[in-house]
């Protein structure tokens, strides 16, 4: 399927598709944002649910917990910021980290209780060299990323896919902008599993750009992205925010394509911890997550986003203005460009944390909710890309994995005191029309969705079940 510019319009205008933004709780799938219609009556004055479900005896108290410093580590921050995490008996100190390795390592160790994590970490370092008992306890939110191009891109006569008549008509101006090189360009990505490295390589091949061979894939730390750029060592990055608005306000980059427009609700950000952890830590874990889900609940109320942006800019958590921040979280994302066009759009779900009505997410589904179906698409893009070189074939057991990997028990247990509903399947088709070139994804059939990209790692070989 193409997408026209009309139908881009559809997607990027609040006026036009009319989106809301609450938060999804309780009452046979009903959404009302947090706060409306509910008692804050809790001693430390946060908006939410004045009664604390009993978890039992707390065993850990004392929780250290890791954040990269990006947008999407809201409701970390907001739940410690505006007394969620009190309000559960927790004591927790934030540990901004200098790289998504050291969150990895930092898990593995045991030196982070639990940390903000890229959703395909637990299930590459499960099946991937680290053979380690990673976990996603809960999703944080679904899609807040961008690609940002160089100078030189533009200077080439690429603009804002948008601006063309279709993204077929894009990928082709593209396509011949890489290919035209004299060797490949460099674009980075923050770490291999990573849905900016997934959707990165998804966007390029949707455009018939192979990022095996057309370009030179490079792992970047998010806020070492613009500088990056700045001195010329690479033409392009996938990044989540606000290090896309700060290349376009310090006139450093422009943005090529939002990835929400990939993938429409991609997953994105997870709660991470180890399975050891967890067994240890069991009441802890689920107050944990209470906490986690009324934060979330909390960044998706409008109202509350310019006090969110001014909280996480801080210098203990993103260290950015707060400008850069505040236009993809409050809706209104500038592309930029080098010339004096006004290209700010309206993105009310450039940032999605716990529920906002959309044409793909409608109740009792939510941003929070961990899908299996997730687990199983991040897994056919890991063997699609050779990432899992100890596995040759799409493995028999995968469903058994992929629910080890994201359990969802603590979840749902939680998500049920809470009076929150969600959806009684584990698995669900994400139709074309939610991906940039139309392809539909069944988790029922892993291996004839693998085969049927004409780009990607070892073709002419297809892939079977082990």
């Amino acid at each position: 399927m193409t997408l026209n510019r009309r139908q881009f319009l559809k997607y990027s205008s609040l006026a036009a598709a009319g989106f809301t933004f609450a938060a999804c709780t309780g009452g046979g799938g009903d959404s009302q944002p947090a706060g409306e219609g509910e008692s804050s009556g809790d001693e430390g004055g946060v908006l939410g649910r004045a009664e604390v479900p009993d978890f039992g005896t707390l065993e850990k108290t004392d929780l250290t917990i890791g954040i990269i410093p990006l947008t999407d580590c809201a409701p970390l921050v907001i739940a410690k910021e505006r007394g969620f995490f009190e309000k559960y008996g927790l004591n927790v100190t934030i540990s901004k980290e200098a790289s998504w390795a050291t969150v990895r390592d930092g898990l593995i160790q045991g030196r982070l209780d639990a940390s903000h994590a890229l959703c395909g970490m637990p299930l590459l370092t499960e099946l991937g060299p680290d053979k380690a008992p990673m976990r996603s306890l809960m999703m944080l939110d679904r899609n807040g990323n961008g690609m940002t191009l160089s100078k030189n891109a533009w200077d080439a006569g690429i603009r804002p896919w948008y601006e063309y008549a279709s993204f077929d008509e894009f990928g082709a101006e593209y396509k011949k902008y890489i290919t035209g090189q004299g060797e490949p360009p460099t674009f980075a990505m923050v770490f291999p599993s990573s849905m900016h490295n997934y959707n990165t390589r998804y966007w390029m091949s949707a455009m018939g750009i192979d990022p095996e061979k057309d370009v030179k894939l490079i792992v970047i730390p998010p806020p070492q992205m613009v500088e990056n750029m700045k001195a010329g060592t690479m033409d392009g990055y996938c990044v989540g925010e606000p290090w896309n608005q700060r290349a376009v306000f310090d006139g450093v980059g422009f943005t090529a394509t939002v990835d929400r427009d990939v993938w429409q609700g991609h997953p994105e950000k997870v709660l991470g911890t180890m399975q050891s952890w967890i067994d240890e830590n069991p009441n802890t874990s689920k107050a944990m997550v209470a906490a986690v889900i009324e934060a979330c609940e909390y960044c998706d109320v409008m109202d509350n986003r310019l006090e969110i942006v001014e909280i996480i800019s801080r210098r203990p958590y993103v260290n950015a203005k707060v400008d850069y921040a505040k236009a993809s979280m409050t809706g209104t994302y500038n592309y930029g460009g080098f010339d004096e066009e006004d290209r700010v759009k309206e993105i009310p779900d450039f940032n999605l944390f716990n529920f906002i009505e959309t044409d793909y997410m409608t109740g009792p589904d939510n941003a929070n909710y961990p899908w299996k179906s997730h687990g199983v698409w991040l897994l056919t893009q890991m063997i699609r890309w050779n990432q899992l070189p100890d596995i040759k074939e799409y493995p028999a057991d995968a469903d058994e994995i992929i629910e080890k990997v994201f359990p969802p028990a603590v979840y749902m247990e939680v998500a049920d005191a809470l009076g929150i509903t969600y959806p009684s399947e584990r698995d669900k088709v994400e139709p074309g029309s939610v991906f940039i070139d139309g392809r539909e994804f069944d988790p029922s059939d892993p291996v004839g969705y693998i085969n049927g990209f004409d780009i990607r790692a070892g073709r002419p070989r297809s892939f079977a079940f082990s």
